[in-house]
């Protein structure tokens, strides 16, 4: 579920440079970027969008349309495991964003948000409970060749006014290159969001995620579920 969706369609079209329509100042295409946020589309993506409409940037990063109607965690399995709880989702939304064609490979980065709505509040606080309780046994996640290993709990910025969780691990695809990410969930009522970063060093996917996982949390407290 943390690992799927962007690293195996992604890094390929990231690394080896993606389409140009999605970088910022491209002119090929209508930027989706600049389409208004909906009332459970807040946090990060609405954030970077909002910096794209003032500045024509995302501080390098673009956003990838084509990865907008699919689910990070489609499979409904994590390290092996199902997710029940996936079948009560009433709401799912994810927005990708990552670096444009031309980057240098150390400055890699790439930035999802998941926002899914539940029944009802109790139900969100569960699905947080049970997707972190997996996600931190876990000693080894395979899928397609890719392996991610060292989940570990995190602890969220101070002050994010949100209860959540976080974890740490390290992704490993086929030709050995290492990709620490972080991935945390946040909960507002009946509302959660949660954040997947990766980047090529330990150290930039922590600052990555924490500008992603607090602009997050301002947006689900502007807008409660």
């Amino acid at each position: 579920m943390t690992r799927r969706l962007i690293i195996a369609a992604a890094l390929v079209a990231v690394l080896a440079g993606c389409d140009p329509a999605t970088e910022p100042g491209a002119t090929t295409a209508p930027d989706p970027a600049l389409v208004a946020p909906s009332p459970t589309d807040g946090g990060a993506a609405a954030a970077l969008r909002d910096r794209y409409a003032a500045t024509g940037n995302l501080a390098g990063l673009a956003e990838k349309p084509e990865n907008a109607s699919e689910q990070l965690d489609s499979d409904g399995v994590a390290c092996g495991r199902p997710l029940p709880l996936l079948d009560r989702r009433l709401v799912v939304s994810t927005r990708v964003f990552g670096t444009p064609e031309g980057t240098p490979a150390g400055e890699f980065v790439e930035v999802a948000q998941e926002t899914v709505v539940y029944p009802d509040e109790p139900t969100a606080a569960d699905a947080v409970r049970r997707i972190f309780d997996v996600l931190e046994a876990c000693e080894r996640d395979e899928e397609a060749g890719q392996v991610t290993t060292g989940h570990t709990a995190g602890t969220l910025p101070a002050g994010l006014g949100v209860p959540g969780r976080m974890v740490s691990a390290t992704m490993t695809v086929s030709d050995g290159t290492r990709f620490p990410h972080r991935y945390g969930c946040l909960q507002q009522g009946r509302v959660t969001q949660c954040v997947w970063v990766w980047t090529r060093s330990a150290a930039d996917t922590g600052t990555w995620f924490e500008r992603a996982v607090t602009a997050t949390a301002t947006g689900l407290r502007a807008s409660k579920g």
